[in-house]
């Protein structure tokens, strides 16, 4: 099998049917080998009833269910445990990403890179959200990790399977590690490319990021980043 999209869903029962179509599409028209892993993390609406609606409707489809919320960090972490294509391909279940450009990401993996991460180049965020990320791009990842990236905290990103498993992601102690996720690849020595995508506004559901409070877990989480990985992989070598 040469991709798993891995849909990250949470509490996104309007969005959850339109996505997985749009992505079965997308592999028929590109005749890509591929599954849809939807991992709910302990959504409380019609999320999980409608995820195993969709398995049992398209064999390609297979669900994952947390039995309580964990976080977006232990999401990405199960799927990764979970899925069984080639290449990992991780995706939000907001409906703001574009299906169609799967393509592009296996085709940047084809040509060697580990990890392909999407960027958000008209990014439909409120601006207070928009600041946020571009102050951490800017400072976190460019300033203190070195990684020449512009946007680390896309939802669209896809990894090599031996990238996936064998990075050391693990949230374990975080609140959400999935914001070093680039730079942990790139302690490690795995090759890191971005390519330009859509990002679209929600049609469906909402947010629960609080832009108030992620700049403190945020800089909690870079305290411990760099006390676990970046005295033990100083010049980005596994």
């Amino acid at each position: 099998m040469r991709c798993s999209t891995i849909v990250l869903i949470y509490n996104e029962e309007e969005n959850i049917e339109k996505q997985v179509r749009e992505i079965l599409n997308a592999y028929k028209e590109c005749g890509i080998d591929g599954e849809i892993l939807l991992v709910d993390d302990g959504s409380v609406d019609g999320s999980g009833s409608i995820c195993d609606q969709l398995t049992e409707t398209y064999p390609m489809v297979r669900t994952v269910h947390h039995t309580q919320n964990k976080g977006r960090s232990w999401a990405i972490e199960t799927g990764f445990k979970n899925a069984r294509g080639e290449v990992f391909i991780i995706m939000d279940g907001d409906c703001q990403y574009e299906p169609r450009e799967i393509p592009s990401f296996l085709q940047k993996i084809g040509e060697g890179y580990d990890v392909v991460s999407g960027y958000r180049y008209d990014r439909t965020d409120t601006w207070i959200r928009r600041f946020i990320s571009r102050v951490y791009n800017k400072v976190i990842v460019r300033g203190f990790l070195g990684l020449h990236i512009g946007d680390q905290n896309s939802g669209f990103k896809a990894f090599t399977k031996e990238v996936a498993l064998g990075m050391g992601f693990d949230p374990e102690g975080y609140w959400g590690l999935h914001r070093f996720i680039l730079p942990l690849a790139h302690l490690k020595g795995f090759s890191i490319t971005e390519i330009d995508i859509k990002h679209y506004p929600r049609s469906g559901g909402k947010s629960y990021i609080k832009p108030h409070t992620v700049i403190f877990i945020t800089l909690r989480d870079f305290i411990r980043f760099r006390k676990e990985h970046m005295r033990r992989y100083p010049k980005g070598v596994s």
